[in-house]
């Protein structure tokens, strides 16, 4: 068998069938899954502090080209597990899950930010400001960049953005300096043909994005990334055959804003695939 390598933060919670669980940009493991430990009450849980992120230290490139080797060896180590991955976390779990579908359970993925498969005028008019932004990110330190990236990822207003930063813990800093350096995640190399083998339910999350305020409403950014986002979703279910799975109440943190209904879902999908296996 093949250990994740060297380095690598998993926090193990809980006993049963093994559950792996992916971070996106700008957070850390247990911040972005604070709500599903709940769930440990029947599954063991590796929550995963990706490359650069929370304890699991930064050693040479940061993103998916290395995030994916490190989640098949993990996944080889506990003889397949559950896959749940958050936004950036989604993408890694999707070009894993075409590679070695065999070692996937089951799979969720919340809105992964792959604008680059949509041919929607809002993800391409965000894909090409996201290329840009990968230009300019070397100049740039964390805070910067945190700027630019929540202004035209999540839409986000500059005074929101302010705040957010002035109250950045040591983890934050880390990971909006991972980010920063990460590989862009706006089309990967996604076997779909091979995600499409997983024995499992393979099921797609989106928000809904209500507004906030009254001006969030009528925001061109906030419209924009709302839009990306969702249509994003729409054309990843549709290569994979399946239908989105929408949690109205949420924007882009499902798991934490709806976290009864979430957690049901995956106790849903989990009983699913072990139906599938037995």
């Amino acid at each position: 068998m093949i250990p994740p390598m060297d380095g690598l933060s998993i926090e193990v919670v809980g006993e049963g069938d093994p559950v792996v669980l992916l971070h996106g940009a700008l957070g850390w493991g247990a911040q972005t899954f604070a709500e599903q430990y709940a769930l440990a009450d029947s599954h063991r849980l590796h929550v995963v502090d990706r490359r650069g992120y929370g304890g699991s230290p930064h050693q040479g490139d940061v993103g998916w080209p290395v995030d994916v080797p490190d989640l098949l060896g993990l996944l080889e180590s506990l003889g397949g597990a559950h896959v749940l991955g958050h936004s950036y976390g989604g993408v890694v779990a999707l070009v894993a899950a075409g590679r070695r579908p065999d070692l996937v359970r089951s799979l969720v993925v919340v809105e992964p930010p792959m604008y680059g498969i949509s041919d929607h005028p809002e993800a391409q008019s965000l894909t090409e400001d996201l290329g840009g932004l990968a230009r300019r990110a070397p100049d740039q330190d964390g805070a910067e960049f945190f700027a630019d990236w929540a202004d035209l990822v999540l839409g986000l207003h500059p005074r929101l953005v302010s705040i957010t930063v002035n109250s950045w813990t040591d983890l934050d800093r880390i990971a909006a300096e991972a980010t920063r350096i990460e590989a862009m995640p706006l089309d990967p190399p996604v076997d779909w043909e091979g995600v499409r083998r997983i024995s499992g339910p393979t099921v797609v999350v989106s928000g809904g994005w209500p507004p906030e305020t009254a001006r969030a409403a009528t925001d061109p950014k906030r419209i924009r990334a709302a839009a990306a986002f969702r249509e994003t979703a729409r054309e990843l279910a549709e290569r994979l055959g399946v239908t989105v799975t929408e949690f109205g109440a949420s924007g882009h943190n499902p798991q934490l804003t709806e976290a009864m209904a979430f957690n049901d879902l995956l106790r849903q999908v989990w009983a699913a695939a072990d139906y599938v296996r037995r």
